[in-house]
């Protein structure tokens, strides 16, 4: 396994993701795990295999990373599956794990054909959503579990950090307290780096435990992510104008928009697109999970609107390569993405609010059904702007938990009802 693979894999759980798999193993239901390129879903695939090992014989564990041209060698898909196939063990349970699996053609066909036999247990793994929107989606209806993977949260984030720390023959901090002071000061230290360079894991290795800057690699990621996920299965006729596309849905994350608004920002630029060319590109780059659009909810009507999204990146470190002039201006941007994902990790559904002439950052749905809603600002030290921000969420004519969230460190104040939060306690929590 590669160093800074195993250093995650030493360091950092990610309690949720294991859990759920943990859930579903040896359950006749296909695991797929969806999440941007480098988001760590081969290495939770791995932790997964390593925590079975010790438990069967070796021959029942079969995995293959499909970007590993060893593996693309064997063949066709139909090659793939009787090579796997000829290795299944008789009368036992078969962990086949199947990393990247979307780039073989028809793989779907093989991935059905594995999930018909009682003794496989399947996991595989897909950075684009085209891999659930086909045939395999199709085929597979009602027999598959998606779990979704993010970058590190802030909590795992820290603990990296922490443990990187430490001497290398030292036992991993596990279960930490968040709550110690000591932890909580260095957590306020480092929260700018996760603020500007995000999540990334294998970044976050580069940082902490080799000292080397990340900015190339993470450059690197997202060309990987527009070569593989975009270019090589949509066709884009004018890449400038998608590039500028890109630069502008960098720029106003967290703020509300339309393919129309888009239009006709480009057209200040002498830049010609239609709005349904804009809806495409859009689609496309939620489809490769380098973005993800947040619809708006209105409360008083109890509907969704059909315009004026919002979107947010799924690392904030993809925007100080695009944009890093902006990310001093725009921090109260970066800190609403940091929310917005860690409100994902955390909720069955978020949305955006609307109430009236009123905004709501975020609506959010637990697996019960419950809501809440959250108001982010930097600061709100100013009485104008505590009222400002405030007044969204007394709008709200129901007695559902409402929460403002800012970097402030006064004493977490109760104002009618909203509960005022620190941002790092509250990730940390």
């Amino acid at each position: 396994m590669h160093k800074l693979i195993h250093n995650i894999y030493s360091f950092i759980e990610r309690k949720p993701y294991m859990q759920q798999l943990r859930t579903w193993k040896d359950q006749h239901i296909i695991k797929v795990v969806t999440g941007m390129r480098r988001s760590g879903k081969s290495t939770i695939l791995n932790m997964l295999a390593e925590e079975i090992r010790p438990n069967v014989d070796q021959t029942q564990i079969q995995f293959y990373n499909f970007e590993d041209i060893d593996t693309l060698e064997i063949g066709d898909y139909i090659q793939i599956y009787r090579h796997i196939n000829s290795k299944l063990v008789s009368n036992k349970m078969n962990y086949i794990f199947l990393d990247e699996v979307q780039n073989i053609d028809s793989f779907e066909r093989m991935v059905d054909s594995l999930f018909i036999k009682d003794n496989v247990d399947l996991y595989i793994t897909g950075s684009n959503a085209y891999m659930l929107s086909g045939e395999l989606a199709t085929l597979l209806t009602g027999r598959y579990i998606e779990i979704s993977i993010l970058p590190f949260s802030f909590a795992e984030y820290l603990e990296y950090a922490l443990n990187s720390q430490k001497d290398a023959k030292s036992e991993t901090f596990r279960n930490l307290d968040f709550n110690q002071p000591t932890i909580k000061a260095y957590a306020r230290i480092i929260f700018d780096n996760y603020l500007h360079e995000g999540g990334i894991p294998q970044a976050v290795a580069m940082k902490y435990d080799e000292n080397k800057p990340t900015e190339q690699f993470i450059k690197a990621i997202f060309n990987t992510i527009i070569e593989k996920d975009v270019f090589k299965r949509q066709e884009i006729y004018n890449k400038t104008t998608f590039d500028k596309i890109i630069d502008f849905l960098f720029d106003t994350i967290g703020s509300p928009i339309s393919p129309n608004s888009i239009v006709n920002t480009l057209k200040n630029e002498k830049v010609i697109i239609d709005n349904k060319t804009v809806s495409k590109y859009l689609n496309i780059l939620c489809d490769a999970f380098l973005l993800f659009r947040v619809p708006r909810y209105d409360l008083k009507g109890k509907g969704f609107l059909r315009t004026m999204e919002k979107y947010y990146l799924s690392d904030v470190g993809f925007r100080q390569l695009r944009l890093p002039k902006r990310m001093q201006v725009d921090i109260g941007r970066l800190l609403e993405n940091v929310i917005y994902l860690e409100l994902r990790r955390r909720y069955q559904r978020v949305y955006i609010g609307k109430v009236r002439d009123k905004e709501i950052d975020f609506v959010v749905e637990d697996i019960k059904g419950y809501i809440s809603y959250y108001q982010v600002a930097y600061t709100t030290m100013e009485s104008s702007t505590l009222e400002r921000e405030l007044s969204s969420l007394k709008a709200i004519n129901d007695s559902n938990p409402k929460y403002l969230l800012t970097m402030d460190y006064d004493l977490n104040p109760v104002y009618d009802g909203i509960r005022k939060l620190n941002v790092i306690d509250w990730l940390l929590n």
